[in-house]
């Protein structure tokens, strides 16, 4: 922990994205007695964790999560929020930063413009969705019963689970995995990291809340890497979760029919097939934001092949740019655990930078 004596006085992070990385970062900087600016571009704070029902290992509800790290942001007077807000441009000035951030809203009243001066800048942004379309043979968006993973928290939020396209009770429902991840085309070529975790909770939760359906999980194969990882796993499968190795080649619709059928090869078995169900999820993957590689590149940060950061040091939240750090998801994809924390660990760099700015 840096000495609060070797911290400049006055001392500001510009924090850009107010998911649970960004307000990890915010109150480990906070609680150090270092001035906050964080621009979020959505109308509220906690990004995707916020809108899902429950998080991966504990199964609270994202909510509750973003709550809880967001009392203490509004408890101390040192942060600044700006809400519904995007940074237009950013450069390094001096020894340290200026960024001119448009706001749709600013707490205490509304704002076009504004300019900020900060010591030090934390990337949080975030990535989006891979778009489902680009991969037009599962059938989204045309067949109203195959939705995204995010289509489908929406779903499960609504109580019994209900077919889009005439409301009657799912019975069947194959979760489809590596939606546009790990493949060189039509989306990006590295694991999107949670996507199994996802599946097996929404699995597990639909065959507590209701044994009689039927759910799959169609997979190129399970990366369960984490501490809980491989027990949620055999808890699935305890639970009646019938996994099939095997990315599936077309979904379609039952002819003359209610439903869709999902059909590809079993690579283990080495034979073709044919599922009936009532929902399709497809696990989509996750790439960076083209506004963040925008903003990188105006803070000088490098980025590989798949559009990463480049980072010089094993700890990941360093980039080539002294000054500029990043965190969660906009440095790769990654949980929401690991995403706090490494929220936290852009906090200390951050931290350890102004002590040497002072120097």
């Amino acid at each position: 922990m840096t000495p609060a004596s070797a911290i400049p006085d006055k001392a500001a992070v510009l924090i850009i994205g107010g998911g649970v990385a960004g307000l990890s970062a915010a109150n480990a900087l906070l609680g150090q007695g270092v001035d906050v600016a964080l621009v979020e571009a959505e109308d509220r704070l906690g990004g995707r964790v916020r809108r899902s029902g429950s998080v991966f290992p504990v199964l609270v509800s994202g909510s509750e999560v973003v709550a809880a790290m967001e009392a203490r942001l509004r408890s101390s007077h040192r942060a600044h929020v700006m809400l519904e807000s995007r940074v237009l441009s950013a450069r390094r000035s001096g020894k340290g930063f200026e960024a001119e951030v448009e706001s749709d809203h600013r707490e205490g009243g509304p704002v076009a413009r504004a300019s900020i001066r900060a010591d030090a800048v934390i990337v949080a942004t975030g990535m989006e969705a891979v778009d489902a379309g680009q991969i037009p043979e599962l059938g989204y968006p045309r067949i109203k019963d195959v939705v995204t993973s995010e289509g489908f928290e929406g779903l499960v939020g609504k109580g019994v689970l209900r077919r889009p396209s005439d409301g009657e009770h799912v019975r069947a429902l194959a979760f489809v995995q590596c939606v546009g991840s790990r493949v060189q085309s039509r989306g990006v070529p590295y694991c999107s990291s949670v996507c199994c975790m996802n599946a097996m909770k929404w699995a597990s939760a639909v065959r507590e809340s209701d044994p009689s359906i039927e759910t799959y999980v169609l997979y190129i194969d399970i990366r369960a890497h984490g501490k809980g990882y491989e027990d949620l796993y055999r808890r699935a499968r305890e639970k009646g979760v019938r996994f099939i190795r095997g990315q599936p080649s077309m979904i379609r619709p039952v002819p003359g029919g209610p439903g869709i059928l999902v059909c590809g090869e079993n690579t283990l078995l080495k034979e073709l097939y044919e599922i009936p169900v009532d929902l399709g999820v497809l696990n989509v993957g996750m790439r960076q934001w083209p506004e963040t590689l925008a903003l990188l590149e105006m803070l000088g940060v490098g980025v590989d092949h798949a559009g990463m950061p480049l980072s010089p040091g094993w700890e990941g939240v360093r980039t080539n740019t002294e000054g500029v750090f990043v965190a969660g998801c906009a440095e790769a994809p990654k949980d929401v655990r690991d995403s706090m924390a490494q929220g936290h660990a852009a906090a200390m760099a951050a931290l350890e930078h102004l002590q040497g700015v002072q120097r």
